[in-house]
């Protein structure tokens, strides 16, 4: 039985028992808002429904991944060796100055989530490159172990075997690796900070990961970029040299705030810390790639068949420039095809749906984001199934759209993180459930 079919059997199996459904829905519910689970300091908002993976989905997906990662290490590569082709990029030069920095390590994105629209049978194309402050890993943590011994799985016949990732954990394992080889031998690091802007991050997901790091033996703090000092050699909180940091402060946020943590900035420059989220990362995350990875002007360093591939796995993209008459009467005339995407924000915020709007609304929003670092993009039709949706004590399924976020670690696939929604934007900033990940295997009928 493939992962649709696990959908189908549970929609029969919940219909057949509503009461008892009822009554296991609200003993994840307070599991859920007794965790750490939580945005903006709410708990998350969920669905009482698994996703399913099966070993064909996976390995469909891995190999697209991988096809994927050599042409974004090819393009890191040729921004880094070519002058020209980084004057495509929308940096300015402090921005340019971090990404040439070496991080000290050979991965330019050790960690990144790559959101895909994938409809199991037809298409996958990737949504989103988010390879700098990349969260969600303690969501789908709590939300996989309050459902794994719930009812909702005792559907699933004996034979099959469920499994899920862990990523937290596997992150970690990660970081440590990566620190090994910035260091060039096997010693582990004494003292870890993870690292974000006082206020801006998800303090929730932060405290679990310290958890975590410090079961392992390390000595591991939260620390704000803009209190740390640097004596030319150690990078220091206080009076405690760090080894180690684990940085989620975005890029975007430390440019904007970039006088206030030159110290932190200079040490990851000058070699003297290992930070695990280098800066290189940014040439995959910004927004703009996924356009000019669709010029032929800018991609004489791919193949014929690299840029097949971009043809069917990313949605059509133009940087919206200042003065580009066609693209924007395109828009204008085309409305109900294109979407409006800003370089480098996230969480829905600045998405503008063509098809969302009035003419003349969009008009304007067409007038608005014109030349202020923004993608034209193709909308893509979001993949939809019949999904529990449990309010008030009623259980019914609805269509929901869904968007599936794959955790890299050192470009391999270590995580799952779906999430749905009802509207043409799947974000927290206007309606976003978070569901359950589920490997399976040897499910026969």
């Amino acid at each position: 039985m493939d992962a649709e079919g696990l959908l189908a059997r549970f929609r029969e199996y919940v219909k057949s028992r509503p009461d008892e459904f009822v009554e296991d829905y609200q003993r994840v519910s307070q599991k859920v808002e007794e965790s750490s689970a939580r945005y903006l300091g709410d708990p998350i908002d969920f669905l009482y429904q698994p996703m399913f993976f099966s070993p064909k989905d996976l390995a469909r997906i891995e190999r697209i991944l991988n096809q994927l990662t050599l042409i974004l290490n090819k393009t890191v590569e040729k921004y880094r060796s070519d002058e020209r082709f980084r004057r495509v990029f929308p940096f300015s030069k402090i921005t340019e100055d971090l990404i040439l920095a070496n991080p000290g390590y050979e991965n330019p994105f050790p960690m990144a989530r790559f959101d895909i629209f994938y409809d199991y049978n037809q298409e996958l194309k990737f949504c989103e490159f988010n390879t700098d402050g990349s969260a969600g890993m303690n969501e789908a943590r709590v939300l996989q172990n309050a459902i794994y011994p719930s009812r909702a799985l005792e559907f699933i016949p004996d034979d099959c075997e469920v499994n899920f990732y862990t990523p937290m954990e596997n992150w970690i394992d990660k970081i440590v690796d990566i620190y090994h080889e910035f260091r060039g031998e096997e010693v582990d690091p004494e003292t870890v900070a993870i690292v974000d802007f006082e206020g801006e991050g998800i303090n929730s997901e932060f405290r679990e990961y310290k958890k975590r790091f410090e079961d392992r033996g390390y000595r591991t703090i939260i620390q704000d970029p803009r209190e740390l000092e640097y004596d030319g050699t150690n990078l220091l909180a206080g009076s405690t040299r760090l080894d180690l940091v684990y940085r989620r402060a975005t890029t975007h946020k430390i440019v904007e705030r970039y006088e206030e943590v030159e110290p932190f900035l200079d040490a990851y420059k000058d070699g003297n810390v290992c930070v695990v989220g280098g800066f290189t990362s940014q040439v995959v995350h910004n927004k703009s790639l996924f356009a000019i990875l669709q010029e032929e002007a800018y991609t004489d360093f791919l193949a014929e068949k690299e840029e097949k591939f971009i043809q069917n796995h990313l949605p059509f993209s133009r940087i919206f420039h200042d003065g580009d008459s066609y693209l924007k009467h395109k828009l204008i005339e085309e409305q109900d095809r294109f979407l409006l995407k800003p370089f480098d924000k996230f969480a829905g915020h600045g998405v503008y749906i063509g098809e969302d709007f009035e003419p003349g609304k969009w008009e304007d929003k067409v007038d608005e984001t014109q030349g202020d670092n923004y993608i034209a993009q193709e909308f893509c039709d979001v993949p939809e199934e019949e999904l529990l949706y449990v309010r008030d004590n009623e259980l019914r399924f609805e269509k929901f759209g869904y968007l599936i976020g794959l955790f890299l670690y050192n470009q391999e696939l270590n995580g799952l993180y779906t999430r749905v929604g009802r509207e043409n934007v799947i974000a927290s900033l206007v309606e976003c459930f978070t569901l359950p990940n589920f490997l399976v295997k040897n499910c026969d009928e």
